[in-house]
């Protein structure tokens, strides 16, 4: 009885460690999400994208954090051919910044820009569970893109912006 008992508490100890790492799963990107939409409503965050869609409709990841979108304040930046079409620091106050949560806590933005060489409507989805979101950038001229990544607030992003936006 006693190698049964014991056989039954060790099978036990796994499946209790496993249900507790969802648990913290689960509270790592509600923080994140909280994080995130904090950051949105007070137009401070960034996003580099971890996957794009290229222009034959193949995924491909990115590790290259020069490519990204940006709300600083009242400004708008995109780097980079995976987020605006060219290859420049782009700078635009948007014309339209709108953020809207529906009952179940996901997100959509519309952030319309019209900079120098920028311009066009971006379309943004992040779903309650966490921070990761889905852009598409329509341009005026020029193809559409679509990339992924995490919103994260300002203060601890990781991305190389270059002096000199226009």
């Amino acid at each position: 009885k006693l190698v049964l008992i014991l056989a039954a508490a060790m099978l036990m100890v796994p499946a209790f460690a496993q249900k507790l790492s969802k648990e913290e799963k689960a509270a790592a990107a509600k923080a994140a999400y909280e994080a995130a939409l904090e950051s949105i409503n007070n137009k401070t965050w960034v996003l580099v994208p971890e996957y794009y869609t290229t222009q034959s409709g193949e995924f491909e990841s990115n590790s290259n954090n020069d490519n990204f979108l940006s709300c600083e304040k009242e400004d708008c930046f995109s780097q980079g051919y995976i987020c605006c079409d060219n290859d420049k620091t782009n700078i635009a106050t948007p014309t339209e910044y709108d953020v809207k949560v529906d009952k179940k806590g996901n997100v959509k933005i519309r952030i319309v820009v019209a900079g120098r060489f920028w311009r066009g409507t971006y379309t943004i989805s992040m779903k309650n569970n966490g921070n990761m979101a889905d852009v598409t950038f329509n341009p005026v001229n020029g193809n559409t893109r679509k990339f992924t990544g995490p919103i994260v607030p300002l203060t601890g992003a990781s991305y190389n912006k270059r002096s000199n936006p226009i």
